[in-house]
């Protein structure tokens, strides 16, 4: 019988030459809109990777239901990144020097944009992203649009609820030794002491860590009222559980990655009742998202994932009023005001950030359920 990562490795290839297929006999006729697609088909992310690849082939199905762009289909262009950093620089330059594509989405992790992010500004190619580094947008790379709420969003968000909803003084920070997980730990106590929070104390862990109670059992002495997480998926589960196993000792509130479908297989009942930022804001956009999604996949979607089904759409809405001019396409996106998407209402600023706000969410019955919208003023 095929492991799980051997059928995802069989699974991108077909995907990948199926692709490159449509792509090319495509392009010969001059008909379609090529889009490359740089995702982690295989590798540790390979779940969120299959969520997001629903997501975005949702938004093409749609797009060329109604008509494609200006008259002509998309055709995605997928790319397996392997979940690594040598794989997402691979990936980037065989869909843009291979296959010639019009504009980019991928990297989900800040790692990967930090290292595609000279190439992405050398090829002149609009990308659409999802790592959530604050300064991925503001290292003077006009090419990036952020297509999910930066980690100052989320962090200041995280830090608000506490205060005023939890109403919570004494935190303890458990974070990713990683440039995502200390980024976000660093803004996450700067903004507790701006509200006079105390900070009792702050662990990290390295990814794909197993064991995590001394820095759960550390933050207990220390004090802490609550526990702030930010690391990624598949190490909020596992925190989860072990954090339940040490009793509950503190509130708990993650990031992102604590509400996802793989850190919630992971950690499965233990995940109940613990709260989490999601990008996700409630609207009729994304219900309508939910019952299309349903209707094709036969399941919930994800809202981590869901950044790629905006992605495509905010090209296509640009590549309809610009033109296949990868300059106007950039200066399009940058024009867009109050663009309703699913996970929000997108109005870019000039560093290429469309999302302002984020939801609080409650896992019930192994899924999250939004609590609360909550808005900031990014720093």
């Amino acid at each position: 019988m095929l492991n799980r990562t051997r059928v995802w490795e069989i699974a991108a290839i077909t995907v990948l030459a199926i692709g490159t297929f449509i792509s090319g006999a495509a392009s010969a006729a001059g008909a379609d809109i090529k889009i490359g697609y740089a995702t982690f088909l295989t590798g540790a992310r390979a779940a969120l990777g299959a969520n997001e690849l629903k997501a975005i082939q949702l938004a093409a199905k749609q797009i060329n239901a109604s008509g494609g762009i200006n008259g002509k289909p998309v055709t995605l262009v997928i790319v397996d990144t392997q979940s690594t950093v040598p794989g997402a620089v691979a990936a980037l330059k065989k869909v843009v020097e291979e296959e010639h594509v019009l504009a980019v989405v991928g990297f989900t992790l800040s790692t990967q944009v930090l290292a595609t992010s000279d190439a992405i500004r050398s090829y002149g190619v609009p990308t659409m992203i999802g790592g959530s580094a604050v300064a991925l947008t503001r290292a003077g790379n006009p090419w990036l649009f952020r297509v999910r709420p930066d980690d100052s969003i989320g962090t200041l968000a995280m830090i608000k609820y506490v205060d005023e909803d939890l109403k919570l003084r004494k935190l303890g920070i458990l974070h990713d030794g990683d440039a995502f997980g200390v980024g976000g730990a660093d803004l996450l106590e700067r903004a507790a002491k701006e509200r006079g929070l105390i900070v009792v104390g702050r662990q990290k862990h390295a990814t794909g860590d197993t064991d995590y109670r001394p820095q759960l059992e550390a933050l207990r002495t220390a004090g802490a009222e609550v526990l702030l997480t930010y690391n990624h998926d598949g190490d909020a589960g596992w925190i989860q559980r072990q954090y339940r196993e040490l009793g509950s000792p503190y509130a708990y509130l993650g990031s992102p990655g604590s509400q996802v479908e793989s850190t919630l297989n992971i950690s499965k009942g233990d995940a109940e009742g613990l709260l989490a930022i999601t990008d996700l804001v409630p609207s009729e956009v994304n219900r309508r998202y939910a019952q299309a999604y349903r209707q094709e996949y036969q399941a919930d979607f994800d809202p981590t994932a869901s950044w790629v089904y905006d992605a495509l759409n905010i090209l296509a809405t640009a590549i309809r009023t610009a033109g296949e001019d990868r300059a106007k396409i950039r200066e399009a996106i940058l024009a867009l005001k109050n663009y309703e998407g699913v996970l929000g209402t997108f109005t870019f600023t000039p560093n290429g950030d469309g999302l302002h706000a984020v939801s609080i969410v409650r896992i019930v019955d192994g899924s999250p359920k939004l609590l609360k919208k909550v808005t900031v003023d990014a720093k």
